[in-house]
């Protein structure tokens, strides 16, 4: 693995950290089951405190790549494989986003999700939805606030649209996204109350309406947008 280069542009220590250990995988300087040096190692390398090593290794932790052996050390994780780490995880959690940039993103894979599932919905599938719109409504109205609460209850509404569509690719790359986006649902979620515009998008489903389910999409994600900024 490539060390020594100081690290001081604009982007923080910790991502830059982490693109140099993507950058490792990608050249084959690294591969998976490969201990990582040191957090005292990488520091004195990068010119970094030890806190932004650790919060890289969280990250990195944190989205599969590694893992930590306790009195061990820290591994690049055995069953990971780079195709899917650049394009699909890195470049979302490292490179810098506008709020609208992400806004892109997440319509695409929200409308193309819908496209898939609205010829493949069964009534089962529509009961999981509903079940996870209904527990994230009484959730709100029984006083619930807590945000890391009410997100693991969001997610299963989009885990559930997503297993709609019947297809395990999709369904991997949609619940990776989601993983992505966890950060910036807890930001907006204790502001508005996300039942609503989900039961909205279930209502058309329910149809079969996909203009109306569009709509209901892009109402949601506008309102989502606001609270990035």
């Amino acid at each position: 693995m490539i060390l020594g280069e100081k690290l001081k542009d604009e982007s923080t220590l910790s991502q830059k950290i982490m693109k140099h250990i993507k950058n490792a995988l990608l050249n084959r300087e690294l591969k998976a089951g490969d201990k990582l040096p040191t957090e005292n190692e990488l520091a004195k390398s990068f010119g970094v405190s030890r806190t932004a090593v650790r919060e890289a290794f969280k990250m990195l932790v944190a989205i599969g790549v590694a893992e930590i052996r306790q009195g061990d050390g820290t591994y690049i994780a055995k069953d990971i494989s780079s195709p899917v780490i650049d394009p699909l995880i890195f470049s979302l959690i490292i490179e810098e986003r506008t709020p609208h940039e992400l806004l892109e993103v997440r319509k695409m894979i929200e409308v193309g999700i819908l496209e898939v599932l609205l010829n493949k919905v069964t009534e089962e599938d529509i009961q999981k939805m509903e079940q996870a719109v209904d527990e994230l409504e009484e959730s709100y109205r029984n006083g619930e606030r807590n945000r890391d609460v009410l997100t693991n209850i969001d997610l299963k509404f989009h885990y559930a649209f997503a297993e709609a569509t019947h297809n395990p690719s999709i369904e991997k790359i949609s619940k990776t996204i989601w993983d992505v986006f966890v950060q910036s649902i807890k930001k907006s979620i204790s502001i508005e109350k996300a039942y609503i515009h989900h039961r909205q998008i279930l209502e058309a489903i329910k149809k079969r309406d996909r203009k109306q389910a569009r709509e209901a999409i892009r109402v949601s994600l506008e309102i989502w947008e606001k609270h990035q900024y």
